[in-house]
């Protein structure tokens, strides 16, 4: 029987010890989990904050058929500055691969809520005349915030007037 007040007691000790290391084990893991819910969170901030549309008449869509040119605007309607070296412009759903120019409204700055992006767009073999509508979708991307980029895209059926 004495021996039974020892073996109990080395079982409580194996087991005070085992069940630290898997606290320990635990502990880690919970921080692990909790950094990357803190990283997805601040990119799911980012990508929330980012926002374009399309602004202006989409109406009166600028046509220069002469040159096969397209001039539209659109806005920052986000809270993230945005990237106008990442713009992909889809007309008709076909995407621009020729000439793609974009300069702010006003001209100085960062592109912001309080600039407008100009965009003009032309292809060489588009054949469109006024009074033809048009599908133009924009992709943007936000700047880097935080080690995260957001992006977003805007589409709108428009009316080109020469």
């Amino acid at each position: 029987m004495a021996d039974g007040g020892a073996s109990s007691f080395i079982f409580l000790t194996t087991a005070l010890l085992v069940s630290g290391l898997v606290s320990v084990v635990l502990i880690n893991l919970w921080g692990d989990m909790a950094q990357i819910t803190a990283q997805e969170t601040a990119a799911l901030e980012v990508q929330e904050a980012t926002s374009v549309d399309f602004a202006g008449d989409p109406m009166m869509v600028s046509l220069n058929t002469t040159l096969n040119e397209i001039t539209f605007y659109v806005q920052n309607t986000g809270t993230t500055l945005l990237d106008s070296s990442t713009l992909v412009v889809l007309v008709d759903g076909q995407t621009v691969t020729s000439t793609i120019n974009a300069s702010l409204v006003p001209a100085t700055g960062d592109w912001d809520e309080d600039h407008l992006l100009q965009i003009t767009v032309n292809e060489p073999a588009w054949t469109y005349q006024p009074g033809d509508d048009v599908s133009i979708t924009v992709v943007v991307s936000s700047e880097i915030t935080n080690g995260y980029r957001g992006s977003d895209s805007m589409s709108v059926e428009v009316r080109l007037h020469g």
